[in-house]
């Protein structure tokens, strides 16, 4: 007869199967919540540089936008190639030219007055070529001709463009491409820049506009 008269039964450690389970749904965890982390960082990498393209997108358009509006009201004088391209003379004002040239399909130039230099004017010039979308300021002179930017002042302002884009509005008329190749009847009083830009991984190109008022524009 056994002391106390009771048995006491010693603790059962686990068993090599269950251990295993306990392994494995420990790794299905683990895989679940990597997964989701990775998930959480992918999606916060990707709205980090959407945040950072549409910045640099606003800062392009922003630029466009003061170039234009601190646009001269004195006529530039065309070379004479450029004279000849320049059918939309009678649609936009003097001091800004939307022309097509050599290895350009599209080319904006505006003389404006130089914020760094009062009382003195310069040329500036938009474009793209290939995936970017380029400015240039050429120096700034009191006196006409002025010079044009020279390719090492150009500044790349937005990279993954698709296509950049001009048309004016004409009065009774409606939107007009740029650069026109018909006079108009009108002075145009809006200005319309689209730009297709491509997304940082895969997908179709993203197209914003912006519209810029043609103050003061009259027949010159």
């Amino acid at each position: 007869m056994r002391r106390g008269g009771s048995s006491k039964v010693r603790g059962r450690g686990f068993t090599l199967v269950e251990v295993m389970i306990a392994i494995a749904l420990m790794a299905v965890v683990s895989v679940m919540a990597w997964r989701g982390l990775e998930s959480v960082t992918r999606t916060d990498s990707q709205l980090e540089r959407r945040s950072d393209d549409a910045a640099r997108l606003l800062r392009a358009l922003g630029q466009l936008e003061t170039d234009l509006a601190l646009r001269a009201t004195t006529e530039l004088p065309l070379p004479a190639a450029a004279t000849a391209a320049h059918a939309s003379a009678q649609l936009l004002p003097t001091a800004l030219q939307v022309r097509s040239q050599a290895a350009l399909p599209l080319l904006i130039e505006i003389v404006r007055a130089a914020p760094a230099a009062p009382g003195q004017w310069q040329r500036v010039q938009w474009w793209q070529r290939g995936s970017s979308l380029y400015r240039a300021a050429g120096e700034a002179r009191r006196e006409f001709p002025l010079p044009a930017p020279d390719a090492a002042d150009r500044v790349e302002v937005l990279g993954d463009v698709a296509s950049f884009g001009l048309r004016a509005w004409e009065p009774g008329q409606g939107w007009r491409n740029l650069p026109a190749v018909a006079p108009a009847r009108v002075p145009a009083s809006g200005l319309e820049a689209e730009l297709a830009v491509l997304p940082a991984g895969d997908g179709p190109a993203r197209r914003f506009r912006r519209v810029f008022v043609l103050e003061g524009n009259s027949p010159g």
